[in-house]
């Protein structure tokens, strides 16, 4: 069943909500804001993409070491 395919393929432990901050402009290099992970409501503000992936990174990688 193609939902049941699209579940699994993007489970809800990885799923983030992003607050984009208006007057951000990704294309020129300008973001800020506030991510926040869907399971666990942990969240963090950004003033930049490296910030922004920089929390995706750490959130991921402590969900990758819990399947470990």
């Amino acid at each position: 069943m193609p939902g049941d395919e699209t579940r699994r393929a993007l489970p809800v432990e990885w799923a983030f909500v992003v607050h984009v901050r208006p007057g951000s402009d990704p294309e020129e290099g300008r973001v800020a804001g506030r991510a926040e992970h869907f399971a666990s409501g942990r969240s963090e503000r950004f003033e930049s993409l490296p910030e922004l992936l920089a929390f995706l990174g750490r959130v991921l990688r402590g969900l990758s070491e819990d399947v470990e």
